[in-house]
């Protein structure tokens, strides 16, 4: 099975979403692609079809951010998440790394050689949503 990698190439929200509601995550189409177009990404296709995606955000210097790393059921447990991974921190070398992960995943992301954070914090997105800034 031939699997081509591309960086930051032209994607839909289609194609996008239907990747996301493979694992059962469910994403805004009307805003997808701009947070693609905002991060750096690399994509995994097998016979011209979208079949994974990973995405960082970075400064390039200090700190980097992993996100939505997904490769569709049908394709998982083939190193095609790991490929992806291997190139998101090839081009950000010499930072710091940073991701969340859903359950099930710790294994996975160990291997590629990151620790658990003990004194790391997040924020819902709904939360976030409702903040009130004058009461903090």
């Amino acid at each position: 099975m031939k699997i081509v990698y591309k960086t930051n190439n032209v994607l839909t929200g289609e194609e996008i979403i239907y990747v996301f509601n493979s694992v059962g995550w469910n994403k805004n189409p009307e805003n997808i692609v701009d947070a693609f177009l905002n991060s750096y990404y690399v994509t995994a296709y097998h016979n011209d079809t979208l079949i994974g995606f990973a995405r960082a955000i970075s400064d390039g210097h200090y700190y980097t951010g992993i996100y939505d790393v997904i490769v569709t059921l049908q394709y998982q447990k083939k190193g095609i998440a790991k490929e992806m991974m291997k190139m998101l921190l090839d081009k950000f070398k010499g930072t710091y790394f940073f991701l969340s992960y859903t359950a099930g995943n710790q294994g996975f992301y160990q291997k590629c050689g990151f620790e658990n954070l003990p004194n790391g914090m997040w924020m819902d997105r709904e939360k976030s949503f409702n903040l009130n800034i004058d009461n903090l």
